[in-house]
């Protein structure tokens, strides 16, 4: 299909995060017409902010970001993405801004049974015990015993389950039901069950699927291991994310020719027949305009997929109304300020103690730009970001969980979680004296001690059973495909990775339903090891008979 001009068709990609701008960057580079529309920001959640006015003598105002970013190994589609994206003084593109993070730490309080685990890509050959370490899981051998076996066992049936299985049986199982963390101790169930979901876009081990968590481990594990071609097993950026990745991006786009409006959403869809007519937008100050295109990329976020429904999106697929069982929670990034560097280690900590479920990293050590020259006063040397993925539990300091919190409150009961795990008989990495200042993502409001928080970006949670009601991106409308985190993909995780990847198959199933000779984009299936290839069938096997996984038994505590 050719359209006006000579273009191979007028798209209209709707949502600029990095779903819409994977979908505009694919089809522009074959010769598409496309417009991208996006209400806040380019880059979605992805994109990195700053704290106004907070940047004298000709620094850059302090960063910001709404959680901090990390590409483990599994990653492949994204840093596709990234190498075709061009950076002045880089030969492979974003991806060169990339550092390898190789240490996680998991802190405990009083800093009493911590592990520095090494996750590099030059470690050699990894232990049994290097392995669990990598997954976040820092147990003391002698107080759990048989429960770090059983947990060994879990993942081994998960790692050897065949995809019939995992579809079936494991999605609808909870982690914490396939874990068997009823009965278990505490610390069982501290470190192996809900240690090991932290590292998890906010996911909660009662609810998510031992399809989705048992997919993560295993991915991030053969990672760890430099299986498949992993370049590492973590990798962060060096700088902003913004700097270092999204306006590149958004730069490179232009260059491609893709009109980028800022300010503009999509307010409905006009539908005749089996086709979207174009798509109707309200912009700043209320103006009102269409979009007419010959197809349509629906890239909206998950939360915002409701209220499209009733404007227009259902007309066109009935079959998309179930994505309003999906099921959303917050993982709310809050960055602190430090007056000197404390690059506590390199590389992500797991704060296994912290009521409040926080991830950290140090993030100055990572970035080229030296931190106190760049931003702020000229005081603030570091920026310490960290992830809260709890905010229904009560804290340590002031009993209250976070939603009950004020904006002052949280910051204060989140330095004292993280001095907690930090601090102890071993020393001290943080005191009062070096924090210089502290920004919350703006996204959260309604932080008043009133127990109305609400957060205008939360994330897309995998619980039971919620792959059969993530949409496809093929829809029933013939010029509409749908594109973001919460559409099917081979990442069963709401991450950038599958944001990515569900553009790519969107694209792709836009080009066949074209006819358009170029190729899709490739969509990168996660490493699977071929030496587990016939368990796997073997479990198949077993599991279209009715039959248990041959490994599968049940948890010592839960037999009597």
């Amino acid at each position: 299909m050719v359209g006006a001009g000579g273009t191979a068709g007028r798209v209209a990609v709707l949502g600029g995060g990095v779903a819409g701008l994977t979908a505009a960057m694919e089809l522009a580079e074959r010769g598409f017409d496309v417009t991208v529309v996006e209400p806040k920001g380019w880059g979605g959640k992805a994109r990195s902010a700053s704290v106004p006015g907070t940047g004298t003598g000709g620094r850059l105002d302090l960063p910001s970001e709404h959680g901090f970013r990390f590409f483990p190994g599994f990653y492949r589609s994204l840093p596709d993405t990234l190498r075709r994206i061009p950076v002045a003084g880089s030969r492979s593109g974003v991806e060169g801004n990339l550092r390898e993070a190789p240490q996680m730490l998991s802190a405990r309080s009083g800093r009493l049974g911590e592990v520095v685990s090494d996750v590099s890509s030059t470690a050699g050959p990894r232990t049994p015990l290097q392995i669990l370490r990598a997954w976040g899981i820092a147990p003391d051998d002698r107080e759990l015993g048989p429960e770090l076996l059983y947990f060994a066992n879990r993942m081994m049936v998960y790692m050897t389950s065949s995809r019939e299985r995992r579809l079936g049986q494991w999605e609808a199982t909870s982690w914490w039901d396939f874990t068997a963390a009823e009965g278990a101790s505490e610390e069982y169930r501290k470190v192996c069950v809900v240690g090991a979901t932290r590292t998890v876009v906010a996911a909660r081990a009662e609810v998510s699927s031992a399809h989705t968590v048992g997919g993560f481990l295993e991915a991030f594990g053969y990672g760890f291991l430099g299986r498949g071609d992993a370049a590492a097993a973590d990798r962060v950026l060096n700088a902003p994310t913004s700097t270092a990745w999204i306006d590149p991006w958004v730069a490179h786009l232009r260059r491609l020719g893709v009109r980028l409006e800022l300010g503009w959403r999509v307010d409905r869809l006009r539908v005749r027949g089996r086709r979207v007519e174009r798509a109707e937008l309200l912009g700043p100050g209320g103006r009102r305009r269409d979009l007419a295109a010959d197809w349509f990329v629906c890239a909206v976020p998950v939360d915002r997929i409701g209220g499209l429904l009733e404007r227009g999106l259902a007309e066109a697929d009935p079959g998309l109304t179930s994505v309003t069982e999906l099921q959303t929670d917050w993982m709310t990034g809050i960055q602190f300020y430090l007056t000197e560097p404390v690059p506590i280690t390199h590389g992500h900590v797991v704060h296994l103690d912290s009521p409040w479920a926080l991830t950290s990293i140090s993030q100055a050590q990572f970035w080229d730009a030296d931190f106190r020259t760049t931003y702020g006063d000229g005081r603030v040397a570091d920026c310490l970001s960290v992830d809260i993925s709890a905010w229904d539990t009560p804290g340590i300091v002031h009993g209250k969980p976070a939603r009950d919190c004020t904006r002052a409150e949280v910051a204060a009961e989140v330095w004292a979680q993280l001095c907690d795990g930090l601090n102890g008989a071993a020393g001290q990495r943080l005191h009062d004296g070096l924090l210089h200042s502290w920004h919350l993502d703006p996204a959260v409001t309604g932080l008043d001690g009133t127990g109305r928080a609400a957060n205008d970006e939360p994330l897309l949670i995998n619980t039971t059973g919620s792959w059969a009601r993530r949409p496809h991106a093929e829809t029933a409308a013939e010029n509409l495909f749908m594109a973001g985190d919460f559409v099917r993909c081979p990442v069963n995780l709401a991450t950038m990775e599958g944001a990515n990847q569900s553009a790519r198959t969107a694209v792709g199933a836009l080009l066949k339903a074209g006819a358009h000779p170029a190729p899709a984009p490739e969509v990168h299936d996660l490493y699977e090891p071929p030496e587990l290839r016939r368990l796997k069938e073997v479990d198949g096997e077993l599991y279209r008979q009715g039959r248990p996984h041959i490994l599968d038994t049940p948890a010592p505590w839960a037999v009597g």
